[in-house]
């Protein structure tokens, strides 16, 4: 009953604007890229390992808490708020993912296919990481420079995990053998980033 009550005035309370740009940015180049034609696969995969950073990236603003610091004793309980906040963030960078997703899969070309559930999780553990690199800087500063911070973080995993090379890195192509070996990786990190992300939501480190 409590979670019902809250939703409302925490949905007020979100940065709902970096959510909304990383959204269109995400649609954006998948719609218009070859528009008319069928769209490569493999351009196809780029664009939404992009999409997933970049949303992963903007869900770290819906838990910026500009309150979060200066409020020594909260009504409801902190965790709480934290995890709604990040169930906005999560939930809405997921609805957009799955849209550019799915006006990618309608442009692949006769015969083309795409292991979505693999790219899926991958975004889910961009979105969960950037939630995490958010909350994590939560516990030091308050209002966008949380998500600013978590910004920093996020992206730098991403640069160094793309210059990683071998038959385990993390981002392959579709067509590499060790693709669902990996992939069973990036379901036990997305697991573990969620954990981390709620275990995180207690609060500025200074006010407990």
């Amino acid at each position: 009953m409590l979670v019902i009550l809250l939703l409302r005035p925490v949905a007020r309370a979100v940065d709902w604007v970096p959510l909304v740009v990383a959204g269109a940015l995400a649609l954006l180049p998948v719609s218009v890229i070859n528009a008319g034609s069928a769209l490569d696969p493999g351009i196809s995969l780029i664009l939404l390992r992009m999409a997933g950073v970049l949303l992963g990236v903007a869900a770290g603003f819906a838990v910026a808490d500009a309150m979060g610091a200066s409020t020594a004793a909260d009504p409801v309980p902190r965790g709480l708020r934290h995890r709604i906040r990040c169930a906005f963030g999560g939930l809405t960078a997921a609805a957009f993912w799955a849209a550019a997703c799915a006006v990618v899969t309608a442009r692949l070309p006769e015969g083309g296919t795409l292991p979505v559930p693999g790219m899926a999780v991958e975004a889910a553990a961009c979105v969960a990481a950037g939630l995490l690199a958010a909350s994590v800087a939560g516990r030091a500063y308050q209002g966008r420079t949380v998500a600013l911070a978590g910004m920093s973080g996020l992206l730098a995993v991403v640069a160094v995990t793309t210059v990683l090379r071998g038959p385990y890195r993390p981002w392959l192509l579709p067509e590499e053998d060790t693709w669902d070996a990996v992939h069973h990786g990036w379901l036990a990190a997305l697991v573990l980033l969620l954990v981390a992300a709620d275990l995180t939501g207690r609060g500025p480190r200074r006010t407990r």
